[in-house]
């Protein structure tokens, strides 16, 4: 499965009935504070979850399933996570509008 290398995603954990394990910030320590590279993809054929490799702010290395996550943006970044940038500062700088 292709991905592109500069996608950031945010952990918004599935709270809903039939969570998929691990759960990002009980199990993987994942913290909401910032968004993570994503670093591979696995899709077993077993089952439709899809994981993402992801590094948590400790630096272990998790899959996490899709369910717990939402594409933040594309960055031109080596690093394993950033520091999230709110929504108004993140418009701000890239000159994007908020629709209403």
């Amino acid at each position: 499965m292709n991905f592109n290398p500069k996608l950031y995603v945010e952990i918004h954990p599935f709270e809903g009935e039939h969570q998929p394990h691990p759960h990002p910030i009980r199990d993987g320590r994942f913290s909401t504070d910032f968004i993570y590279k994503v670093l591979g993809v696995y899709n077993p054929s077993e089952t439709s979850e899809c994981y993402f490799m992801l590094v948590n702010p400790e630096r272990q290395v998790w899959f996490i399933p899709q369910r717990h996550l939402l594409a933040y943006r594309l960055i031109d970044s080596d690093e394993f996570f950033l520091p999230k940038v709110k929504p108004e500062r993140l418009l701000a700088k890239t000159g994007a509008r908020l629709s209403s």
